[in-house]
């Protein structure tokens, strides 16, 4: 066995890491259930139907996929400790020197019927319509699992119903001791990587 494997080392963190991002994105009990029991098929984590996100071709965008284009979005530099992924899907702890992070990012269909304005409680929330009518939400707020930790994310919605939400925290977990005095992203980067075209192409 790999001792250097994370998914075999740390088990119960990667777990919660997904755990914790599912519950971060509002995405339900199953979503949840889902994500703190992955299912293993053929090396792959199994569907969670609650967080699905279609390709061009119709098929849900693999976690494979999902942590490939997360990775590729994130500033150079940076060490992964952790990662976590599933259909429509992906999370990784991420490091600039200055504290650890959670990174997530998920990708949904047919949600076209979605409110995306900035009722509730936000530290700072803006919502903006773009020019090809996808509608953005960029917001800070307190964690929702208590502590001290904060959450930034951008959340996006286009016209043909395809949600993108980019979300970090300034822990390697949502309710988590504080790593960092904030998350390592501005809301301008995360809005970049929420419309990276990837996600739905």
């Amino acid at each position: 066995m790999n001792r250097n494997t994370p998914a075999r080392r740390r088990p119960g963190r990667r777990a919660a890491i997904t755990a914790g991002l599912v519950l971060a994105l509002g995405l339900g009990a199953v979503a949840q259930a889902s994500a703190a029991e992955p299912r293993s098929v053929g090396g792959k984590f199994g569907t969670s139907a609650s967080a699905t996100a279609l390709s061009g071709s119709g098929d849900p965008l693999s976690g494979r996929r999902m942590l490939r284009v997360l990775k590729s979005t994130l500033p150079k530099g940076g060490k992964i400790s952790d990662q976590q992924s599933q259909d429509g899907y992906a999370a990784v702890v991420w490091d600039d020197g200055r504290g650890k992070s959670m990174i997530g990012v998920n990708a949904q269909y047919d949600k076209g019927d979605l409110h995306m304005g900035c009722e509730g409680q936000y530290i700072e929330c803006q919502a903006l319509t773009l020019a090809d009518g996808t509608l953005v939400k960029r917001a800070k707020r307190a964690s929702e699992k208590g502590g001290s930790t904060v959450v930034w994310l951008v959340d996006t919605l286009h016209p043909d119903g395809s949600r993108v939400v980019v979300q970090e925290v300034n822990s390697f977990i949502e309710g988590g001791p504080v790593t960092r005095p904030e998350p390592p992203l501005t809301l301008d980067r995360l809005q970049t990587i929420a419309l990276d075209s990837r996600w739905v192409g």
